[in-house]
């Protein structure tokens, strides 16, 4: 897809610069940042401290359907049917104390005794595949309160569980095309044109935003009776108001 979006983008007049790093800073005018999740400290709560692991599994997995969400005291994990049979493994995990397992392995194929572990107990991992990250900041963030003109993941991540990220990060460049269209003809000047990027985008994800961030909560909070949240995590209706919320 980046290479579709690249040649688009040229196509359409665009001049794209590769082998090159921008280190001129993103609050002057006309710089929009859209390169994707900030790099940054996690939130101050422990509980609240993310990382990524993903990975693609070459053998043959046995899954139910197109997409599994597999869920755990530490963190979630998808799994997803990819090109030649390959399953993409992504989880999402709590970097608490006293659960490190030994390997990046381990983060992915879940609890001894669990349904992920038994669809990954033996499958084997493409070494070359193993992508982590850390640092991910899930509280919402609000554009207006930016010095700098952002969309996407670097404006903003939802909790990977809503499975929107991509969707918002392709919405939120909607949104800015007006006004950069305008500014581009002198019609705007860029403190208009990037108050407007922001405004449109506060209103388009502050809503979902706040519902993805309940659902996280709701997924890992021990304040919910362990019977209950089984009852709501099972629960179509639930998962449709939610589903709907974070849209």
């Amino acid at each position: 897809m980046d290479s579709l979006l690249a040649e688009i983008f040229q196509q359409s007049g665009g001049e794209l610069r590769t082998r090159s790093r921008w280190t001129s800073g993103l609050g002057g005018e006309g710089i929009i940042s859209a390169s994707g999740r900030r790099l940054q400290a996690g939130e101050k709560d422990p509980a609240a401290r993310w990382f990524g692991v993903k990975a693609h599994v070459s053998t043959p997995v046995n899954l139910q359907a197109d997409l599994e969400m597999h869920l755990s005291p530490e963190g979630y994990v998808g799994l997803s049917r990819i090109n030649d049979g390959q399953v993409n493994a992504c989880g999402l995990f709590q970097a608490r104390p006293g659960n490190r397992p030994e390997s990046k392995n381990e983060w992915l194929r879940g609890q001894p005794g669990s349904l992920l572990r038994e669809r990954l107990g033996v499958a084997q991992f493409e070494p070359d595949s193993f992508c982590s990250v850390a640092g991910i900041q899930l509280k919402p963030q609000r554009a207006s309160t930016q010095e700098e003109c952002r969309i996407g993941d670097a404006l903003t991540m939802t909790p990977p569980v809503t499975g929107n990220g991509m969707s918002m990060a392709f919405e939120s460049a909607e949104a800015a095309i007006e006004p950069l269209a305008a500014y581009s003809r002198g019609q705007l000047d860029w403190n208009e044109a990037r108050r407007q990027i922001a405004y449109r985008c506060d209103a388009a994800f502050s809503r979902r935003l706040a519902w993805a961030r309940m659902l996280q909560w709701m997924i890992f909070t021990q304040a919910i009776h362990d019977g209950l949240k089984k009852l709501l995590l099972r629960s179509d209706w639930m998962w449709k108001l939610m589903f709907a919320q974070t849209r």
